[in-house]
C-alpha cells in the first residue's frame, strides 16, 4: 500500500480577522526591514507614516484604512420604537481599506467597506493634478456638499454626523466628473454626477462647494462655505428622508419627511468654524426645495446646528487649505489628547403637516491616545414632534449614550 500524503484542509477564516493578519504582517515587516531598505540610496523607499507606502521615483503606492467599533444603550422611542422602552445595540460601524496610487500625474483610489454582509465599494475614481492648482477626478467619488459632508468621519468630533450633514438631500458618493482648486485663502469643487439613471431617465445633480478663509493667523482661524446642489430626480420613485436621531446602532429612524414625488431639487448650505486656539465654534443651515410633480407647489425642509469643542490638552485640529476641511489630531504630549464638546441640532421635516422636527443634544468626550487611536463617549438627546403623521401629532423622545473604539493608519 502506498503511503498517502495528508492534505491539510483549509479551515474558513472571517474576513474582518485575515485584513487584521494581513495589518499585522505589513506592519511588522515595515518595522523590521524599514531600516534596511528605506533609504534614499535605493530604488524603493518604504514609509509606515500614512500608511504602508512605496515610493520609486514617478510611482507611489500606499495601503491604508480604518476600524470603527461601536457600542450603544439607550431609553425612549426615539431610538426603540416604544415609549418608556430600552435598548441597545453593537456594529462594526466601518471597516475600511484604501487603495491609492499616482505615476506623474496620474492617481487613482480604491476604497471598500467590510462587514458581516460583504464589501461594499466606497470610492473608486482615477484624479489628474496636472494642472495648476486644479485636480480633476472621474468616477465613484464624494459630492462636494457642506463642511461635515467633506470633512472624514474619522475626523470630527462626535460619533455621528449630524442629519443636516448626512447625505440625505445633497447625496453622499456618486459616479460623475468634477474638478477642484484653491490658492491660499478659497477652494472650490464642482462636478456633475449620476444619480441612478435609467433606460428611460436621465437622474444627474450638479454640486459645487465654495470655501474662504478670510483669515488664519496665529492662534484664530475662520472658515466660510457655501455649497448648492441642483438635482434631477427619479419622477418614478417617491422621496422621503430617514435618520435614526443620533444613534446608528438602532434600526429605528423616527425623524421623517412625508413621501411624496418630485422632478428636480435644489439645495443650499451654509457653513462657518472659527479657531481660537484650543476652543472652537462651528455651524451650518441647510434648505432643500423639491418640486413635486404636475404641481406648481413646493415641499421645504431645512435643518441647523452649532458646536462648541474645546481642547483640555494643548491641541487644536490642523486646517487643510487643499480641501476647506480639518484634518485629525496628532497629540502634542506623550499623555495624548483630550476633548470635549456639544452639539445643539435643530431639524424641520416638517411639510404641508406632514413629517417631524426634532431637536437633539449631543455632547461627548473623545480621548486621542495617538494619531491612529481614538476612545469616544457621547451622550444624546432627541426630541421628535409629528405632524399628521399620527392621529394626534404626539411627541417622543429618547437618551441614548454611545461608545467608539477607533484605529486609522
Amino acid at each position: 500500500m502506498k503511503n498517502v500524503i495528508p492534505i491539510p484542509i483549509p479551515i474558513p477564516i472571517p474576513i474582518p480577522i485575515l485584513i487584521l493578519i494581513l495589518i499585522l504582517i505589513l506592519t511588522f515587516s515595515v518595522s523590521v526591514f524599514a531600516e534596511n531598505v528605506a533609504s534614499t540610496h535605493h530604488d524603493i523607499e518604504i514609509s509606515n507614516e500614512s500608511g504602508l507606502a512605496l515610493n520609486s521615483n514617478d510611482f507611489y503606492f500606499r495601503i491604508n484604512g480604518r476600524l470603527m467599533v461601536d457600542f450603544s444603550t439607550w431609553q425612549g422611542a426615539a431610538f426603540s420604537g416604544a415609549v418608556d422602552k430600552n435598548g441597545a445595540g453593537s456594529e462594526v460601524r466601518r471597516s475600511r481599506i484604501y487603495l491609492k496610487g499616482m505615476y506623474k500625474d496620474w492617481q487613482y483610489r480604491f476604497q471598500t467597506n467590510i462587514d458581516e454582509n460583504g464589501a461594499t465599494n466606497s470610492n473608486t475614481y482615477i484624479k489628474y493634478s496636472g494642472f495648476d492648482h486644479i485636480n480633476v477626478f472621474v468616477g465613484k467619488h464624494a459630492e462636494p456638499f457642506s463642511l461635515e459632508g467633506s470633512n472624514s468621519s474619522k475626523y470630527i468630533s462626535a460619533i455621528e454626523r449630524t442629519v443636516t450633514g448626512n447625505s440625505h438631500f445633497a447625496g453622499d458618493r456618486e459616479l460623475g466628473i468634477s474638478i477642484a482648486g484653491n490658492q491660499t485663502n478659497y477652494t472650490y469643487q464642482i462636478g456633475v454626477f449620476d444619480i441612478a439613471s435609467t433606460a428611460i431617465d436621465a437622474n444627474y445633480a450638479v454640486t459645487g462647494r465654495f470655501t474662504y478663509l478670510p483669515f488664519n493667523v496665529g492662534k484664530q482661524l475662520l472658515h466660510l462655505g457655501l455649497s448648492v446642489s441642483s438635482r434631477q430626480l427619479d419622477e418614478k420613485t417617491p422621496f422621503e428622508a430617514l435618520d435614526r436621531a443620533g444613534v446608528h446602532s438602532t434600526d429605528v429612524k423616527s425623524i421623517t419627511t412625508d413621501m411624496f414625488y418630485a422632478d428636480s431639487s435644489t439645495v443650499y448650505n451654509l457653513e462657518f468654524s472659527y479657531r481660537y486656539s484650543n476652543w472652537s465654534l462651528t455651524g451650518e443651515y441647510l434648505l432643500s426645495e423639491f418640486s413635486e410633480i404636475n404641481s406648481l407647489s413646493t415641499r421645504e425642509f431645512s435643518s441647523y446646528y452649532f458646536q462648541s469643542s474645546y481642547f483640555l490638552t494643548d491641541d487644536r485640529r490642523p486646517y487643510d487649505a487643499e480641501s476647506g476641511t480639518f484634518l485629525g489630531i496628532i497629540p502634542n504630549g506623550l499623555n495624548g489628547a483630550w476633548e470635549v464638546f456639544a452639539r445643539l441640532e435643530k431639524v424641520d421635516f416638517l411639510d404641508k403637516d406632514y413629517g417631524s422636527k426634532a431637536q437633539i443634544f449631543t455632547t461627548g468626550i473623545n480621548y486621542f491616545a495617538t494619531k491612529h487611536t481614538r476612545l469616544s463617549l457621547d451622550y444624546i438627546h432627541s426630541d421628535i414632534d409629528y405632524g399628521l403623521l399620527t392621529q394626534n401629532g404626539e411627541s417622543i423622545d429618547g437618551s441614548a449614550i454611545t461608545f467608539r473604539a477607533q484605529f486609522y493608519w
